[in-house]
């Protein structure tokens, strides 16, 4: 069967898609800034190897970080209104981009990588350092424990704590155990 078309766009909405950066945003600079500070490096950007080409990546320890902006990813934490003219092309954009990101994240899951979510609300001045404390508390214990978590998906810096989210790849997991 084959995929749905995408509605037509506009000229213009078309350049101004297109000036949108999806590499080296001002939020995966922060993040790879803060890592570095806290002495991870070594890490993989946009890893053609790993499905979905994780922002950052770090194969050796099998821990891929997404650094997804609010408004494109559509956060579930800051409830963004739509555009409002051509709502039908927006909806089906952003339905194409949470499918693509949940297949991604899965993908890496189920090959036993921990997926580390963070959205860019949760980069804010007044949480930033929380945010990446956390971070940086998921890729050390990933390292630690060497890929015997299995495959999880964590939101990492959620604005609650309680909001945090793993995934039901774990959760079966323990419930094996």
């Amino acid at each position: 069967m084959a995929a749905p078309e995408a509605p037509a766009v506009s000229v213009a909405t078309r350049h101004v898609m297109q000036a949108n950066k999806s590499k080296n945003t001002k939020p995966e600079l922060r993040v790879r800034a803060a890592l570095r500070d806290a002495g991870l490096v070594g890490y993989r950007l946009h890893w053609k190897k790993a499905p979905g080409k994780p922002d950052i990546c770090y194969p050796g320890r099998r821990v891929a970080i997404f650094v997804n902006g609010c408004f494109w990813h559509r956060c579930p934490h800051c409830a963004l209104p739509l555009p409002k003219s051509n709502v039908d092309f927006w909806q089906a954009k952003f339905a194409r981009n949470r499918a693509r990101d949940e297949r991604d994240q899965r993908l890496l899951a189920t090959d036993g990588w921990t997926v580390l979510v963070v959205w860019e609300c949760a980069l804010a001045r007044d949480s930033f350092d929380a945010t990446m404390a956390s971070l940086v508390r998921e890729i050390r214990r990933a390292e630690a424990l060497g890929g015997s978590l299995g495959g999880r998906v964590v939101e990492v810096g959620s604005a609650a704590p309680w909001k945090l989210r793993v995934s039901r790849t774990r959760a079966r997991a323990r419930a094996r155990r």
